[in-house]
């Protein structure tokens, strides 16, 4: 597998995990769907990143280096998108945020509650760097991120933001523990169609049996249900898309950014529209084109005149 090749197929992984989580705030439900989705459709970003660290060997890079990249790549998109959303919702309702703490909510708790993703990310990756850095063979990144990765299961949060922020970080230091340990085998491995789709049953049923869940809610239900069906739907999808390119996913993958940074305040939009029933299953799937369509200008803007908001460097 070429380098091209495998970088297509995360593009498309991430791109079909974007629009599942889109989906999933359009069916703010506990129906069968949202529950399919959740199960892994976090926990597949972070399995990513973890593939990429190892892919591009990251840890071999100095920690000052891997510090500031990561602020500009994550951190410096996070706040701009964070004081886009914070000021449409001051205009939207006179600026009146019930409260809310704006500059603590920047760090903690955003407006713009996609986002937590980005710095939990940010201080996710430099953790499990700074783990590979002080032990080379990877056992105490290993041993850190079992241990890490269980603290939320028995920990309770106490409703501080700065402990559930801290939980996020455990639970995700795992995730991408999982995809830095598997990257072989995930890149490398090609699993027959049958087994992928008896995989992906199997992980469908489990996750029914636990119910919804999410990482930024801390809503883990059986953790070991919880574990299973996200390294299984990770697993599933992973290997599903390196058996063909889908140019579209891979496009929305590459501006993902974009489009965490923005679906919800399109999202609220479309949601606007008379007569577009979003929670059921055809007005979800129309809200979902609709929202890619609207968002398709403004990621193609960003990439043209402001790429580091969408990751990226400008060309030449």
């Amino acid at each position: 597998m070429t380098r091209k090749t495998r970088l297509f197929f995360l593009d498309a992984a991430r791109g079909l995990g974007m629009l599942l989580v889109i989906l999933g705030h359009i069916w703010e439900t506990d129906g069968i769907l949202p529950v399919l989705i959740y199960s892994f459709h976090i926990p597949l970003f972070f399995v990513i990143s973890g593939i990429l660290l190892n892919y591009t060997q990251t840890a071999d890079r100095p920690v000052r280096q891997v510090f500031f990249s990561g602020l500009k790549e994550l951190i410096l998109p996070y706040i701009f998108f964070e004081f886009v959303f914070a000021a449409i919702y001051g205009l939207r309702n006179h600026f009146n945020f019930n409260g809310q703490n704006i500059w603590g909510g920047l760090l903690l708790n955003p407006l713009n509650v996609p986002l937590w993703f980005l710095p939990t990310l940010f201080l996710s990756e430099l953790l499990l760097i700074l783990l590979l850095k002080a032990e080379k063979s990877g056992r105490l990144m290993t041993a850190a991120a079992i241990l890490l990765y269980l603290i939320p299961f028995f920990l309770k949060n106490n409703g501080s933001p700065l402990l559930s922020a801290a939980l996020r970080c455990c639970s995700s230091v795992g995730f991408l523990a999982l995809g830095y340990a598997g990257c072989g085998l995930i890149l490398e491995s090609s699993p027959r169609p049958a087994a992928l789709v008896i995989l992906a049953g199997l992980e469908g049923a489990l996750a029914l049996v636990n119910g919804k869940t999410g990482i930024y809610k801390l809503t883990f239900g059986n953790p070991l249900l919880f574990t299973v069906c996200a390294a299984a739907g990770s697993f599933v999808v992973l290997s599903a898309l390196k058996r063909v390119r889908i140019r579209i996913l891979e496009w929305i993958g590459e501006n993902t950014l974009v489009f965490l940074g923005l679906h919800m305040i399109v999202l609220r939009i479309v949601q606007l529209i008379p007569g577009l029933h979003t929670d059921t299953f055809p007005g979800g799937l129309a809200a979902l084109v609709l929202v890619c369509a609207l968002l398709t200008p403004a990621a193609l803007f960003i990439n043209s005149f402001l790429p580091f908001l969408a990751g990226k460097k400008r060309s030449k």
